[in-house]
């Protein structure tokens, strides 16, 4: 029969051990205990090392304790938050993105701004295996804020199949470089995603975005 060797430190160490990642409350004091057992009787372990040990212990509890409750101090926040965010559904938000949504013929109200003034501005919107459906072109613009104003009809003058959708503005000064546009898009909330750790929410039944996107709540 084969007998369990001890080591060095003077801790058994069976024929087929399987090491573990992280040691807990238990481990740390079976290791303890079997130190004490497995100790050399002619060199007993000195008062002080027993009292820096059962230190170390006491310290790796109160973390461990400390660590479990930040743990549910931080799910209990998480829930609350989601359920802040409950009373967002059927009210309008503005978020920041180029994304929008058609439905029922209807598209997702949009604006964006200039932030300074373009000799050429060029409004484009995407469907979402990146067909151009409609194009604008707006001409010499001076900086600020403006709606974009899309009835729901293609190039054709036929309307769009209700979806997700897409905008983008090329504008460029008068030496032919692009100009920074900021995209905000405002719709109603239609539904709310807690799946992956971070609410997504939904607007306009096709419009995806992060909480952080949310610029304004419109009651």
């Amino acid at each position: 029969m084969a007998i369990a060797s001890v080591d060095s430190a003077g801790l058994v160490q069976p024929d087929r051990a399987v090491g573990k990642k992280d040691l807990g409350r238990s481990d740390f004091m079976a290791l303890f205990i079997t130190q004490l057992q497995y100790q050399d009787p002619m060199k007993p372990m000195d008062s002080y090392e027993m009292a820096s040990q059962l230190a170390q212990f006491s310290n790796m509890d109160a973390t461990m304790k400390m660590s479990d409750n930040m743990e549910q101090l931080l799910a209990y926040q998480t829930s609350q938050n989601n359920l802040q965010l409950l009373s967002l559904l059927g009210n309008e938000v503005q978020i920041s993105g180029s994304n929008m949504g058609v439905v029922d013929g209807e598209a997702t109200s949009t604006e964006f701004v200039l932030l300074e003034r373009a000799d050429s501005c060029v409004v484009e919107i995407y469907d979402d295996a990146d067909n151009l459906v409609w194009q604008q072109d707006r001409g010499s613009v001076s900086s600020g804020t403006y709606e974009l104003d899309w009835d729901g009809n293609d190039l054709l003058g036929e309307k769009v199949p209700d979806g997700a959708y897409r905008y983008a503005v090329r504008a460029q000064d008068t030496a032919g470089r692009d100009i920074d546009v900021d995209y905000r898009s405002t719709g109603r909330v239609t539904g709310l995603d807690f799946d992956g750790g971070s609410a997504l929410l939904t607007m306009d039944e096709y419009v995806n975005a992060g909480v952080d996107q949310v610029i304004k709540v419109k009651k």
